[in-house]
């Protein structure tokens, strides 16, 4: 994996140094090399820190261009079908001077123009500059795994893999968003195309941006269109195809000339993907796990009975409260925004862990979200049950009692466990709550542009396609991303192969949540693969005890970061109420102040 970065100033006033510092606060994305190129007229300038994966010669350095320069790209992440891309490339007259996957997008451009994302299936963001055409492009991957920001200020666009590139000018403003704050509150992260900055943005996943001559435009070059049902078989062909699906995805995912291991909690997921990496590696696998003295929190000993199973080289550490409150301000300074999602912390210590051993982890993001594996799907599925066992089949009664019965896009806020909009209220201060609301229009709108969209889609399928578009990208890829690269430790998810992804949307609703059983297909598939203490255990999670320590030393931190004067953002009696003895022994409460405590930290740590 990779850092880039890059300025486009259609005045000619690119400052190369600039883009050097960009680059380098980029380092741990790349620690391995870094290139650098500005344009003769000082037009375009593009960063890259390298993390060698595949072709480690020199051969693959960045930024690269094209034999005469007109083409040059900036790219993170993994092309899983290049080798096939590179074979058709090279069929019509193209010649590569490496064995990476960066050059087969440059090629790739020439053949096909803006167009060229269709053909790449993988995780990444690029940033391509066509010096012909004087158009810059930026480019993320279909299911957002890997991130790009960027800002406009009219000749001018700037661009990188992490916000605090954008930072190291001087000249953008370190301003913040009411609006991006009431939702960070909210849902725990800031959701797309909104950054915690003011004039700061998110690329959206599957979306291809366009800067030419000071016009920005960004258009999607894909989409899941899921038809759950619409074709009915019998379950022995879904069972065979998913199994399939998964050896394949993780095959692809294994192509690399460094080291490998797996992320391995003991859930489902993780423990799938050990079975499946176990039977097409051809070698020992590496196992990492992190763990709780908390024996409620602990998964350890499911962890290691997997291990122990699949006689994998396993490694594990267990985290205690002192060493979470150590990493706090290194994880609130690495995610740029701030961030509740409370297993960054977790998830930072395992990626270290790995990274003494392996260059590149498999992990078992997404699973939850496209085979339905968590509890509001199970309600979902109810309200549709209700509705289909009323209307009978007549449409028109369906279409009648659709909405009421529908669950309500607040209700599925509300099991986020973020603060509401009477508790913002009383908790952010008055004229920052009166920004906020000044801006919002209607609640929650990048989310009811999803829930709009798949008005069509029974409950489950549409509250999956709503977590894949707003929770998984803007939280859960975030964290990965973020944690990962500060250990300079490459992970790649296959549950999120699109293939298996828009398959397992496409499942009929019984074989997604079955009498209560979520994830009713994957264990029916991984029955006698998995030990059955594995597959038959309920959703844990990946979570720190935070009610437990929040009675302990995370208590006198949180108070000693929140209470010491006045806060320019947070009403001093309310934190005063929450940060009182036992008020948040609660979890629902502690996740509360857990998110007041990620802001304020990211807020020091960013001098804002």
């Amino acid at each position: 994996m990779c850092g880039i970065c890059g300025i486009v100033d259609l005045r000619g006033n690119v400052d190369g140094d600039l883009v050097l510092r960009m680059r380098d606060t980029l380092r741990h994305r790349g620690p391995d090399d870094a290139g650098l190129y500005v344009s003769p007229d000082r037009t375009v300038g593009l960063g890259h820190r390298r993390l060698s994966i595949i072709d480690l010669s020199e051969a693959g350095r960045q930024p690269m261009s094209n034999e005469d320069g007109s083409v040059w790209v900036t790219y993170n992440g993994e092309i899983y079908n290049f080798q096939q891309v590179r074979e058709g490339l090279e069929k019509r007259g193209h010649k590569f001077r490496s064995r990476c996957d960066t050059e087969v997008i440059v090629h790739l451009y020439e053949d096909y123009g803006p167009e060229f994302p269709k053909y790449l299936e993988g995780m990444f963001a690029l940033g391509l500059w066509d010096a012909m055409s004087r158009t810059l492009l930026l480019v993320r991957d279909r299911l957002g795994k890997k991130p790009v920001y960027y800002r406009v200020e009219g000749q001018r666009i700037s661009f990188a893999s992490e916000i605090k590139a954008l930072l190291a000018d001087p000249a953008v403003p370190r301003k913040i968003d009411p609006l991006a704050l009431s939702d960070y509150l909210t849902f725990q992260y800031v959701p797309c195309p909104r950054t915690i900055f003011s004039g700061i943005e998110k690329l959206p996943p599957a979306s291809i941006l366009s800067f030419h001559a000071g016009r920005t435009t960004v258009d999607a070059y894909w989409a899941l269109a899921p038809e759950p049902g619409k074709i009915f078989r019998e379950e022995t062909f879904y069972e065979e195809r998913l199994l399939e699906l998964l050896h394949q995805s993780v095959k692809k995912r294994l192509v690399s000339d460094v080291p490998l291991g797996v992320f391995l909690s003991g859930g489902l997921d993780s423990s799938t993907l050990v079975a499946v990496m176990s039977s097409v590696a051809g070698e020992r696998v590496k196992t990492f796990s992190v763990g709780f003295k908390e024996e409620a929190y602990d998964e350890l000993p499911f962890a290691d009975l997997v291990a122990k199973a699949f006689a994998t080289d396993h490694h594990r550490i267990v985290l205690e409260p002192a060493s979470a409150m150590d990493l706090i301000p290194k994880i609130a300074e690495q995610f740029d925004e701030p961030l509740a999602d409370q297993a960054a912390v977790p998830t930072y210590l395992m990626s270290e862990q790995a990274r003494k051993v392996v260059t590149v982890c498999l992990s078992g993001e997404g699973g939850d979200e496209i085979f339905a594996g968590y509890p509001r799907y199970e309600a979902a599925l109810r309200h549709q049950q209700v509705l289909d066992g009323v209307c009978l089949g007549q449409k028109d009664l369906e279409q009648d009692l659709a909405p009421p019965l529908a669950p309500s896009l607040s209700g599925y806020v509300s099991t986020l466990c973020g603060f509401d909009s009477r508790e913002k209220q009383w908790v952010v201060q008055p004229d920052l709550w009166a920004a906020a609301r000044a801006q919002s229009g209607p609640d929650y709108p990048h989310m009811q542009a999803s829930y709009e969209r798949f008005r069509g889609l029974d409950y489950l399928t549409r509250l999956q396609m709503l977590d894949i578009e707003t929770y998984l990208p803007d939280n859960l890829l975030v964290k990965v991303d973020r944690a990962s690269m500060l250990a300079s430790l490459e992970v790649r998810a296959p549950m999120l192969d699109p293939e298996l992804v828009s398959f397992a949307l496409d499942l009929p609703r019984s074989l997604k949540v079955r009498a209560g059983i979520q994830k009713f297909l994957l264990r029916r598939v991984m029955k006698g693969r998995l030990p059955p203490e594995i597959l038959w255990r309920p959703k844990m999670g990946f979570s720190i005890p935070l009610a437990r320590w929040f009675k302990g030393d995370l208590l006198d931190y949180a108070r000693e970061l929140l209470l010491q004067g006045e806060s320019p953002y947070f009403r001093k009696a309310y934190l005063n109420r929450m940060f009182s003895n036992g008020w948040l022994e609660d979890p629902a409460r502690a996740l509360k102040g857990w998110t007041l405590l990620m802001f304020e930290q990211w807020r020091r740590q960013y001098r804002i």
